[in-house]
């Protein structure tokens, strides 16, 4: 920001629809959360500024939500396995590149399509290309959301809201308390823009793969270092803005989903300028990657590969964390804590930077409800990678499958208020408890 402001003149904006719960943002959290509150009974719109639900998934093609799974993992069940279930029949999910693993990777073009159907199924309405923007509020009583559009300035008003925007934006606007990054210093997880690689001899880059078991192995994850390691080798230094080593999915016969391969360790997801300088770093970052695989890369498979396309969006790992009456923290997850409160479960399993916690055993931890209650604000709910919690429970927060068992949890929390005719922080638990688990949710 330069400092100036304008002023934005009172004017009248008129109501594009009317809602029992309104859940914004279309990502894991999202889907979950309005699945969940229709599930229960409620008229349910889902808005998603893009063009497609899946968030993560779908606009930065992170095709693995649970690829850390292994044999005895203990699973939330939920809206996540039914996503699963549906992938599979759509012959759209493949095991995972890691061994060992029971995990699958998602085509991530197909799930556009299943996700669709998935909402038409629940009779949710869907509304695309709508950003939220700022919260409408009646005191501290959220009771609708403000919408940006091709149809101009709307509003959308709902008896709930539920912000599953991932950023918090809709709870940082309403007022309610949030921390965001590193308690020292208030640095972020980095960022990474996946793309995907055409004319590429899979059978070689498998291989090349296979020769080091360690670059398979989910804990150890060395993951595809070869060529990375070549280039270094010869003299080159290595590329800033990567990990010099990627995580990939084959698509045969000649396409694979690149992870990894590029970094962005100053990307603040929340600041328009920096999303716009990361988009254009992490694209010309791509070119330099391929042009060390053309260099490098024959004996591997990756010497006339050539770029198919660039994730629609950079994936973001971490901005705001809502600041509720309890806070997750990474000593409880570790320890695998119960809470009165629980709304769902969730393996114990940690992936961050610093640290990797794969979940070899039947181990997990219960999540609290408290954690999507937000302070100061009333009727609104928050889901996904915002929720309230420490930053060292962050690696855990911000995984997928975590953020489904939120999401459906508010959405059922959300549905029931208004059965109950009470706020959303004051809902029945038991009551919610009760409907998740006949919703196929593991809670205790």
């Amino acid at each position: 920001m330069n400092g100036k402001t304008v002023r934005d003149c009172a004017h009248e904006i008129p109501v594009l629809m009317e809602c029992d719960v309104l859940v914004v943002g279309g990502g894991p959290a999202g889907m979950a959360a309005a699945v969940g509150a229709a599930q229960a009974g409620a008229n349910t719109v889902i808005m998603e500024q893009y063009g497609c639900l899946g968030g993560n998934i779908t606009l930065s093609a992170v095709e693995p939500p649970s690829w850390y799974r292994q044999e005895k993992t203990t699973m939330p069940g939920g809206v996540g396995t039914e996503i699963e279930k549906r992938m599979i029949a759509l012959d759209a999910a493949v095991r995972t590149s890691f061994r060992p693993s029971v995990g699958y990777s998602y085509d991530t073009e197909v799930f556009k399509y299943m996700a669709d159907q998935m909402i038409k199924d629940y009779r949710i309405t869907p509304l695309y290309h709508c950003l939220g923007t700022i919260p409408y509020m009646q005191g501290h009583t959220v009771c609708g959301v403000i919408t940006e559009s091709k149809s101009g300035r709307t509003a959308v008003l709902a008896k709930r809201v539920i912000d599953c925007t991932g950023d918090g934006d809709i709870m940082a606007r309403a007022g309610a308390p949030y921390e965001k990054g590193s308690p020292e210093n208030g640095q972020l997880s980095a960022g990474t823009l996946k793309f995907f690689l055409t004319n590429v001899d899979i059978p070689k880059l498998e291989a090349a793969m296979d020769e080091d078991p360690m670059s398979r192995d989910p804990y150890v994850h060395k993951l595809f270092y070869k060529t990375f390691q070549k280039a270094i080798n010869a003299g080159e230094k290595p590329l800033e803005n990567s990990l010099n080593t990627m995580y990939y999915t084959p698509m045969p016969p000649h396409d694979i989903n690149v992870n990894l391969a590029t970094y962005d360790r100053e990307l603040d997801g929340t600041d328009v300028l920096s999303l716009t300088r990361s988009e254009i770093k992490l694209r010309k970052e791509v070119m330099k990657v391929i042009k060390r695989f053309h260099q490098y890369g024959n004996e591997e498979g990756l010497g006339k590969a050539k770029l198919r396309n660039f994730a629609m969006t950079v994936g973001v790992r971490e901005t705001r964390r809502l600041v509720s009456e309890h806070r997750i923290t990474g000593r409880e997850i570790l320890e695998g804590e119960r809470f009165e409160d629980t709304v769902g479960i969730f393996p114990i399993y940690m992936d961050g930077e610093n640290i990797k916690k794969i979940p070899y055993t039947d181990e997990y931890f219960q999540i609290p409800f408290r954690i999507i209650v937000p302070q100061k604000v009333e009727n609104l709910l928050c889901a996904g990678r915002c929720v309230s919690c420490t930053r060292d429970a962050v690696p855990t927060t911000r995984q997928m499958d975590f953020c489904m068992v939120t999401g459906q949890a508010a959405g059922v929390a959300s549905a029931l208020s208004i059965q109950q005719e009470t706020s959303s922080r004051s809902v029945s638990i038991c009551s919610v408890q009760q409907e998740l688990e006949r919703q196929g949710v593991r809670v205790f």
